[in-house]
């Protein structure tokens, strides 16, 4: 089968998978709205009646800017134009459709990365994009009025710009290849990189993984690392730009309606403080019998700083327990909704059978239910394969390969990571690593059964243009 025939049986086998579990789920589900996202509906409300962005117990100027907005005046836009009837259900459509989305960009992604160095990419992608479909965490937050649907979705198109960035701009500008590069993939980078943080603000640090990564890359593939650092400096200060050209419209509206310079959001310090403090447990701990809460939207940062610099200690045990919370914890949102995940995840041959009497009612069940697979499963399954992929690596005398491609997706899982262990651990706070599991995995099985000879002779990523 020829590469664009296997692309397109690839997408639609992902697409209509992806799909169909969402909105089965959605169908069977009853709807359960929770508190955050019951107080980013009160702000949609103002949006839907054609007001200005506010709060109605706003009267504090902090709470003018408590959620980043792009969620907010979607979701807002979505309930003026359809309304809320049948509890918000098409606003839970259109969030299955980001989310079968996300899943189509975990099959680009990992395509993309593997490209390369393996004939088995587009396998890659397929493996990355069954494993983002099936993943039930994201069939349950497609249920859920969250921001995390919407955020993974940009974060994914970031992630793959980049990608693109790197193998066909980044390449080209140091030298390697006398062809005219052009910077639209920087360019949509850096945009996607303003609207995911208008969507929640933990992208703001990405540009410095990304600079790392550069250098990475530069070295892996035996650039020039003097005219390296040149070029990574001209296009972070163009990404920071571009990026800051993004947040510039409501920056200059929060400072018209505070008074004061807020980049995104106000409710970072809070968080910030909720972590780091005499109370804090790796949790969502509730600080306000305690102390001013809205002082700490001015002074949150620096009093948490304060606090972790005097007890380094007890900071040290909060990150060993948030890590076991990020690898090990639960998720209530799929125990809560766990009997109408089984229900969602059985097919619908097994259900005709029953009806005509071919089998009887739990016979056979576990061969017509599809699996669904624990973060704890995913992450150490990625572990293992990675193990067995530097093996592959220094077989076939290719070790630098890790730190190309391959560094971008465990780089971006280990940043997430890193944003629990800055802040604190919630299940929905994890979710948005997941998708560089199921595209680890992708990849590294791919890359295992690729041949020495393949791996070693990788393809001129500007031919692939």
């Amino acid at each position: 089968m020829d590469l664009k025939r296997k692309t397109v049986l690839y997408i639609i086998i992902i697409f209509s998978l992806a799909l169909y579990l969402r909105l089965r789920f959605v169908i069977y589900t009853p709807f359960e709205i929770k508190i955050d996202a019951w107080s980013m509906y009160h702000y949609a409300l103002n949006i839907m009646g054609g007001e200005y962005y506010g709060h109605q117990f706003g009267e504090h100027w902090a709470r003018y800017a408590y959620w980043p907005p792009l969620y907010i005046f979607l979701s807002g836009f979505i309930y003026r134009f359809f309304g809320t009837s049948q509890y918000f259900l098409v606003m839970r459509v259109i969030q299955a459709g980001f989310s079968t989305a996300s899943c189509l960009l975990c099959y680009s992604i990992a395509s993309e990365a593997l490209e390369s160095y393996s004939d088995f990419h587009k396998e890659a992608g397929l493996i990355a994009g069954l494993l983002m479909a099936l993943n039930p965490r994201m069939v349950v937050y497609t249920n859920h009025l969250y921001v995390e649907t919407v955020f993974i979705t940009i974060y994914l198109a970031v992630v793959y710009f980049a990608l693109k960035y790197f193998k066909h701009e980044l390449s080209g500008k140091l030298g390697l290849h006398k062809v005219y590069v052009r910077i639209r993939y920087l360019l949509l980078y850096s945009f996607f990189l303003g609207i995911g943080n208008l969507t929640r603000p933990v992208l703001l640090l990405l540009p410095g993984v990304m600079l790392v990564f550069a250098l990475l890359y530069t070295i892996a593939k035996r650039l020039d690392m003097r005219k390296a650092l040149k070029v990574a400096a001209l296009d972070g200060a163009l990404t920071v730009i571009v990026m800051l050209l993004v947040l510039s419209p409501w920056i200059i509206r929060n400072y018209t309606v505070t008074g004061r310079f807020i980049l995104v959001d106000t409710n970072g310090p809070i968080n910030f403080y909720i972590a780091h403090n005499p109370l804090a447990n790796g949790q969502w701990v509730d600080v306000k019998p305690h102390t001013d809460i809205n002082r700490l939207y001015e002074t949150g940062y620096g009093e948490g700083l304060s606090y972790m610099i005097r007890n380094i200690p007890k900071e040290i045990k909060l990150s060993r327990l948030k890590q076991r919370l990020f690898l090990y914890h639960g998720d209530p949102h799929i125990s809560e909704a766990q009997n109408h995940l089984d229900r969602t995840y059985k097919l619908p041959l097994y259900g005709s059978l029953i009806k005509m009497g071919i089998v009887k009612k739990d016979t056979l069940e576990g061969l017509y239910k599809l699996p669904q697979m624990s973060f704890a499963f995913l992450w150490r399954t990625a572990l293992i394969l990675l193990a067995f992929f530097i093996l592959r690596l220094i077989t076939a005398m290719s070790f630098h390969v890790l730190f190309c491609e391959p560094a971008w997706i465990i780089g971006n899982f280990l940043y997430i990571n890193l944003i629990v262990q800055i802040f604190y651990f919630a299940p929905r706070y994890r979710i948005a690593a997941e998708p560089f599991l199921c595209i680890a995995i992708g990849i590294l099985l791919a890359g295992i059964l690729t041949p020495n000879s393949r791996i070693s002779s990788p393809t001129d990523p500007q031919l692939l243009v």
